[in-house]
């Protein structure tokens, strides 16, 4: 090769080697492209040959409850029946619809076969209205389940009381003017002239047959001898008539006399004028009351107490009411708690446990 053949040859080589180092160099500093971005896999449950789509949840909402005393949601009034008395049932049903119609409140009747049944519903809210007698509202009242509403007018008074006999020969001193039929005098001289000696009471159970006799006593400050008990008034007047079983009994007051019934008149009517009272209460001992439990409102509380007194004019409502509750009532009014403070007072001392007392503990 000539000398110019091989310096055009070299001239060409550098030239191409020139452009083998620009070419990677260039392609290294050009920018690079974007990647895609890359979708999240979908996952598809098959269900024979179709995709089973799974459903947007949406919230569910509550109910709202039909306001109490209309149809949806009645106001339940108690009774507490025992399994034999099917005969009070239908009375009660029927009260139920005539105190519906006379306060524009669904009103239903429930029947309970215990205090403890009714006294769980009244707790549990599903009961409303309740009859009571007088240590079942005391008790309830205290635990905050109820308040009286209305009280039952019974033989004439809307309480009663109780009254101390002897037989005349005993010597006692008498505090009460049977002219008047009220007792005279310091009660507390009339029970103390009882200290020490023995008497004749109805039934361990019975309020006015010894739970509240044993009050005056106790606060009165009068011990007395273990009690007799008789199982029957009529029974206190035979043994006071007879003497050397008891030196004083203790009777019910203001709504008749034990000495008046026909068993006394006809076998002992010497009675009449050798038993007599020496001291008389007042009316301390309030009769069966509707209650109303506490999460009954006031404004259907006052409607429904409303509506009562206007049923107690009525003759039927006061048959069915006294059917319903076996209990004769004359006349409905309505009442506020303090009518039991004088009965609180009474057994105030006794501390009892006014729970076991109604729901005595099974022997079982």
């Amino acid at each position: 090769m000539n000398k110019k053949n091989r310096q055009n040859f070299l001239t060409a080589w550098g030239s191409l080697s020139l452009i083998f180092f620009l070419v990677p160099l260039l392609a290294a500093c050009s920018p690079q492209s974007a990647s895609p971005t890359e979708e999240p896999p979908i996952t598809v449950t098959m269900t024979g040959t179709e995709p089973e789509a799974t459903p947007t949840s949406r919230p569910t909402s509550t109910p709202t409850p039909a306001p109490l005393g209309s149809t949806g949601n009645p106001i339940i009034m108690g009774f507490v029946l025992t399994p034999e008395q099917t005969n009070e049932i239908e009375p009660a049903e029927d009260l139920a619809f005539l105190l519906t119609q006379e306060s524009e409140f669904s009103v239903e009747s429930a029947v309970f076969p215990d205090f403890a049944s009714l006294e769980s519903a009244i707790k549990a809210g599903s009961v409303h209205l309740a009859w009571l007698g007088p240590f079942e509202y005391l008790y309830l009242n205290k635990t905050g389940a109820v308040d009286v509403m209305i009280m039952t007018n019974h033989l004439g008074v809307y309480a009663y009381g109780v009254k101390f006999l002897a037989n005349v020969t005993r010597g006692f001193t008498t505090y009460f003017d049977p002219n008047t039929n009220q007792s005279i005098g310091d009660p507390i001289a009339a029970m103390q002239q009882f200290s020490g000696t023995r008497p004749c009471f109805l039934e361990s159970n019975s309020i006015p047959g010894y739970y509240v006799p044993l009050g005056l006593l106790a606060n009165a400050s009068t011990p007395t001898l273990e009690p007799i008990f008789t199982f029957s008034y009529n029974a206190i007047i035979r043994a006071l008539y007879i003497q050397g079983i008891c030196d004083f009994g203790v009777s019910y007051a203001l709504i008749g006399d034990p000495r008046n019934s026909n068993d006394i008149l006809q076998n002992i009517p010497e009675a009449q004028s050798e038993i007599i009272v020496i001291w008389q209460s007042e009316g301390i001992i309030p009769n069966t009351n509707l209650s109303a439990a506490q999460n009954l409102p006031l404004n259907i509380r006052f409607q429904i107490q409303e509506a009562f007194i206007r049923l107690s004019q009525q003759s039927t409502a006061l048959s069915l009411l006294s059917t319903a509750l076996s209990y004769d009532v004359e006349a409905l009014r309505t009442q506020e708690d303090s009518f039991y403070n004088p009965l609180r007072t009474v057994i105030e001392s006794l501390e009892l446990d006014l729970q076991n007392i109604i729901n005595p503990p099974s022997q079982e």
